[in-house]
């Protein structure tokens, strides 16, 4: 659940959002070229942008959206303020956001409180995994941004926390109705 003074993300009039559907297509189709070598999880999800009072910042793009009226592209970015602010939730220009090889090679800026690159996959694979039941049960878009908001990110550095996190984060009563097998940890 949201704290009650937390600001839902402002979203552009003309924007499509993903759809659980859509959001599960993307997450399947980037773990098989993330599987394949083709993409790195690390790099398409942990990025590092400004706000709008030009503080640099390094969060996780959740999800995505397209402006109807032209070919930008938006991301959802999950990041950890400073202590005294908490998690924020803001769609941000995919134009406007680097991965880690761009940040270190534009700012000079390294990711070291991020996940390694197979805590990322495993992560991607925890988010695709919630998101077959996203679809099945139907999530809305504000039960959405509760899991993005509420999901442990700056836990999950490394691959076996992610491990160890699946069958807690799918032993919870919101996922009662959810079968599911666990991958044992190499």
């Amino acid at each position: 659940m949201f704290p009650s003074d937390l600001e839902l993300p402002a979203m552009p009039a003309s924007a499509v959002r993903e759809t659980n559907r859509g959001t599960l297509e993307r997450l399947a189709h980037d773990l098989i070229l993330i599987g394949n070598d083709q993409l790195s999880a690390a790099d398409s999800y942990r990025l590092f942008g400004h706000d709008e009072l030009d503080r640099s910042f390094w969060g996780y793009g959740v999800e995505a959206a397209r402006m109807d009226d032209s070919r930008e592209i938006l991301v959802l970015m999950r990041r950890d303020e400073e202590a005294t602010l908490g998690k924020t939730l803001r769609w941000m220009p995919l134009s406007k956001l680097y991965t880690r090889k761009q940040a270190l090679l534009f700012y000079e800026v390294t990711d070291t409180e991020g996940p390694t690159e197979e805590a990322m996959h495993e992560i991607l694979e925890v988010f695709r995994d919630v998101f077959e039941f996203a679809v099945a049960d139907n999530w809305s878009y504000y039960k959405r941004l509760e899991f993005y908001y509420a999901f442990p990110f700056e836990e999950l550095t490394s691959k076996e926390a992610v491990m160890a996190f699946r069958p807690i984060l799918f032993g919870c009563s919101a996922f009662a109705e959810f079968e599911h097998t666990f991958p044992e940890c190499e």
